[in-house]
């Protein structure tokens, strides 16, 4: 049988059939008392959580007959916020009880809450609806927080469904719903990329009454922003301005930042233009967003003006901002500026932090000032700023870079006495420096060393020592370790493929590298520019000439170009083979294409 559109509620009004939790919590405005709850039973309640009860066993409930006083606790709201704060529930919760039964205590739901609000934060929704379900047995009226901290506790589980079990019944009854405790629930929502389902509410609960504010509808913006649907995030702000709510900085600083996110800097712009024109001045997290994306896109210049603006607008710059610039201008090539700003720092009452620490050490080491990453690094140490093991590793990769090879293995050997671990990337730096400097039983020492602590290898390093052993010669174990991937694991990348495409080629295995390249494009594996250049110079060196004249043609449809060593070879090919028509004709165009470039 077909269900109706609509129900008709207790009230009187014709409720959607297919809105589901949580509209039914808001349909009616009486004043809450004891004689009006219908409450859920606790066995429903149980009922709807059983499936989360078999995956998540809580700690048991505080026995009733423990006494408080054996702890050595004073029984008040001051003690029992101390404790929950802390983290000891248990004990909480042993003193909750202690006081149900001391006569010269009476409690209120504020003791309730403390406890219900701790048990949620702890995941034990069952606990916290015992203690609800005892405080309402006890004739103890829950408040606004009591649902507020439950709704939290369930949405954090997604547990939506045992939310209605709980509070449908009893809201249906109660005014006890303001804006506050909406948010709560669209932004749970939200969060579990239900943003639909939040935007539905929204929508049947303007038929009634508004409970939403400016921060509902951010939340409901951010949600749409999130998932690229900024058409829907624009309209919500449209029909803000319709209902009268004023959208504020977060508001704009949210469509901003999605417009970033998809690309879209002109929009973004003018939406930042239009913030200003309607008389907000844009905070810190607004100039933060705008700038990250202008220098993530090399818009260097543009970035810089930016930042230079805040001041006129009397925002002050948080260690966020500075960390953002300085990163911008290190990879724009002005480490200079961005040590300049580093040291503006401590003047505007902030601190460097260890991420700061890497931007600036990272901007030196890529610029090959090794040694004033190392001075800076020395400075952490002087100022009490613990480096991470991200600091090691940018190091040792500078050093490395730098032939310093002696002083990077020296920095690896004292990363444990600073309370860290090697990582991958650790290992992987070295291994790649030995072997691109034709220290081929090292880089196999330290591959055994990385072996012995634990740390298995990615296919970064698999790369790595695939390209070694392809470099050193022995092409035949670098193909036997690329064959034996798939027992790690690990699937082969482009990278892979063309690490072991040139060292088939180079070794002169044509049919070898002929069937790896039908593996690569079977598997879904597709070439790149590289992977063009290497197959185009092999079957040259192969002298395999049409095979090498059809890839330097599909190369051209893909759009790739040559580089360097393949123009080389096509110009060589041109001089000393004959070729058949169509070949000088797939090479003129390529001559062409490459004077046009």
């Amino acid at each position: 049988m077909r269900k109706s559109a609509y129900v008709l509620h207790r009230n009187g009004k014709l409720i959607p059939n297919d809105v589901s939790f949580p509209f039914v919590l808001f349909l009616n405005h009486n004043n809450f008392s004891n004689s009006q709850i219908q409450f859920p039973s606790r066995k429903l309640i149980r009922d709807s959580l059983l499936p989360f009860n078999r995956t998540a066993e809580s700690p048991s409930i505080a026995p009733n007959h423990q006494s408080n006083r054996m702890l050595g606790f004073q029984t008040d709201i001051v003690t029992l916020k101390r404790l929950c704060k802390s983290g000891d529930t248990q004990n909480a919760l042993i003193m909750l009880r202690d006081m149900e039964h001391s006569k010269g205590c009476k409690l209120s739901v504020t003791y309730y809450n403390v406890v219900i609000n701790r048990l949620c934060k702890d995941r034990r929704i069952m606990d916290a609806l015992n203690i609800y379900y005892d405080m309402i047995a006890k004739g103890i009226v829950p408040n606004v927080m009591t649902f507020r901290f439950l709704i939290q506790g369930l949405c954090n589980l997604g547990l939506y469904g045992a939310a209605h079990d709980l509070l449908s019944e009893m809201m249906a009854k109660s005014g006890f719903w303001n804006a506050v405790t909406f948010n709560v629930l669209v932004h749970s929502l939200c969060k579990d990329d239900k943003v639909r389902e939040a935007h539905k509410m929204i929508i049947v609960m303007d038929s009634y009454w508004s409970v939403y504010d400016v921060v509902s509808y951010n939340i409901l913006i951010n949600g749409y922003c999130k998932i690229k649907r900024l058409d829907a995030a624009f309209s919500l702000s449209i029909e803000m301005s319709e209902k009268r709510i004023n959208p504020d900085v977060v508001t704009y600083t949210t469509l901003i930042k999605g417009l970033c996110q998809i690309g879209r800097l002109e929009d973004a712009l003018v939406c930042f233009g239009q913030l200003r024109d309607y008389g907000l001045v844009p905070d810190v997290i607004t100039y933060s967003t705008l700038m990250d994306f202008l220098f993530k896109n090399k818009k260097y210049d543009e970035a810089i003006v930016l930042f230079r603006t805040i001041e006129e607008c009397k925002v002050v710059p948080n260690i966020n901002m500075y960390n953002i610039v300085i990163d911008g201008v290190c990879k724009a090539g002005k480490v200079d500026y961005g040590e300049e700003l580093f040291r503006k720092i401590p003047s505007s009452g902030l601190q460097p932090s260890f991420y700061t620490y890497n931007i600036l050490i990272n901007g030196y080491c890529k610029s090959r000032m090794i040694d004033k990453a190392m001075s800076l690094f020395m400075e952490m140490s002087r100022n009490k700023v613990n480096p991470t093991i991200v600091t090691y590793n940018t190091l040792i990769n500078g050093l490395c870079h730098v032939g310093r090879h002696n002083d990077a293995l020296c920095l690896f050997n004292e990363i444990q006495s600073h309370g860290l671990d090697p990582t991958i990337v650790t290992y992987s730096t070295l291994i790649d420096s030995y072997f691109e400097n034709e220290k081929f039983d090292e880089a196999l020492a330290m591959f055994r060393r990385m072996e012995c602590v634990g740390l298995t290898p990615n296919i970064v390093l698999w790369n790595i020592l695939i390209d070694g052993m392809c470099k050193f010669g022995k092409v035949d174990i670098g193909y036997e370790i690329f064959k034996d991937l798939g027992s790690k694991g690990l699937m082969p990348n482009v990278r892979t493929y063309n690490i072991m495409m040139n060292g088939l080629f180079k070794d002169c295995k044509f049919n070898d590298a002929n069937v790896l390249l039908r593996e690569m494009m079977i598997g879904g594996c597709m070439p790149d520019g590289f992977t063009f250049n290497i197959i185009i110079q092999g079957f040259i060196r192969c002298n395999e000439t049409k095979m090498a004249i059809q890839f330097l043609e599909r190369m051209l449809d893909a759009g790739f170009s040559a580089d360097s060593q393949t123009s080389t070879d096509l110009v060589n090919l041109l001089t000393v083979k004959k070729l058949d028509d169509a070949s000088k004709e797939v090479l003129i165009k390529f001559f062409k294409l490459a004077s046009n470039a």
